[in-house]
């Protein structure tokens, strides 16, 4: 059996939540803006430095507003899984690694949902496109920095077969009944 190696990479979509925090932003950034041009036109006399302030806020508020722009990339390297969470196509964050003979389950995450809610795990992981976790996948899993995880991810077909070939044998055989 040669090397596997399989990636799949899956766009968040955006929630009430994150649309909630995206308002947030532009009413700051405008009402920041506001105050700046006051401040500087009739307290402080300096009109040129209100366009500067404008300009400042303008491209704090668009970093911010960037960092709603979620991407997950989840690899498989010979049963190592690394899920990585990419910020506007420009930073990248490592959110877990672990290998596969440590996972302890398996399987939808909405049928198991309420027996998931009340398990205790260290870390918990919602690397899937929507907030709520619908038609995605959980892996629990002793992890090696993150303790106990719960992962909850969209993989692709071929990342789900992949998986399931270095799952431990007991688990395989609980998924494919």
């Amino acid at each position: 059996m040669g090397d596997v190696y399989v990636e799949c990479l899956v766009k968040k979509r955006l929630g009430p939540k994150d649309l909630l925090v995206c308002g947030g932003i532009v009413l700051g950034a405008a009402a920041f803006m506001a105050l700046g041009m006051y401040v500087c036109l009739y307290i402080l006399l300096f009109p040129q430095l209100s366009v500067l302030l404008t300009a400042g806020i303008c491209w704090g508020g668009y970093k911010l507003l960037c960092t709603q722009l979620l991407e997950f990339e989840y690899s498989l390297t010979n049963g190592y899984v690394t899920v990585d969470k990419i910020i506007h196509k420009a930073s990248r964050k490592r959110l877990a690694a672990f290998e596969l003979d440590g996972c302890e389950g398996m399987g939808l995450y909405q049928e198991h949902a309420q027996r998931l809610a009340a398990a205790h795990f260290d870390t918990r992981l919602m690397a899937c496109r929507q907030h709520d976790g619908q038609g995605a996948w959980f892996l629990a899993v002793q992890g090696g920095k993150t303790g106990k995880t719960l992962l909850v991810f969209d993989p692709s077909e071929e990342f789900l077969e992949a998986v399931k070939k270095f799952l431990p044998r007991s688990l395989r055989r609980e998924l494919e009944a």
